[in-house]
C-alpha cells in the first residue's frame, strides 16, 4: 500500500493529507486543539468529511506523526469505527471522559488497528526521508548511503 502511493518531495504532512483527501474524492479536516487537553488525535469519519484532531501543543515532528497515523486509518479502512478515547478531552474538556463516553457511546479501534496504522506511518514516513535523500547532491548521496550501510544487518 505505502509503496502505491504518491509521496511529495518535499513532504509535508498537511499537503499529503490534503492529496489523499483529492485523490479519496472526500473531504479531511485537520482540527488543531490547544491547550493540554492531550498529546495525541482522533479520527471522526462522518458522512459529510472525516475530521482529523491533533495536539498543537506538542512539537512539530510529533504533529506531522499524529497526522499520518490518523490519516493510516482512513487509508487502511479502520473508519467503521470512531476513536472515542481522546475525543472527551479533545472536545469537552471540562466535562468527565466517563461521562461523555456513557453519553456517545464507545466504540474504538482494536491494537492491531493500532498497530497497522502506526506501521503504515512509520513506513509513509521512511520512504519520505528515503525519497528526499535522493535529491540530494551527489556527495551527500554517496555519505547517506554509507551511513545507511552501518546499520543494514546481512
Amino acid at each position: 500500500m505505502v509503496e502505491a502511493l504518491s509521496i511529495p518531495v518535499p513532504f509535508e504532512p498537511t499537503g499529503f493529507v490534503a492529496a489523499l483527501a483529492r485523490q479519496r474524492g472526500r473531504p479531511v479536516e485537520l482540527v488543531p486543539m490547544s491547550g493540554r487537553a492531550t498529546h495525541c488525535g482522533a479520527l471522526v469519519a462522518t458522512d459529510q468529511a472525516d475530521y482529523i484532531f491533533y495536539s498543537a501543543s506538542t512539537t512539530r515532528l510529533h504533529q506531522d506523526h499524529i497526522l499520518l497515523h490518523e490519516v493510516c486509518h482512513l487509508l487502511c479502512g479502520h473508519i467503521g469505527d470512531t476513536a472515542l478515547d481522546a475525543l472527551p478531552r479533545l472536545l469537552l474538556p471540562n466535562l468527565s471522559s466517563d461521562l461523555v463516553r456513557r453519553v456517545l457511546g464507545r466504540s474504538d479501534y482494536t491494537a492491531a488497528q493500532e498497530q497497522e496504522a502506526e506501521l503504515v506511518a512509520s513506513m509513509i514516513a521512511q520512504r519520505a526521508r528515503r525519497r528526499a535523500g535522493s535529491t540530494a547532491s551527489p556527495d551527500v548521496a554517496d555519505g547517506l548511503a554509507r551511513l545507511g550501510s552501518v546499520f543494514d544487518t546481512p
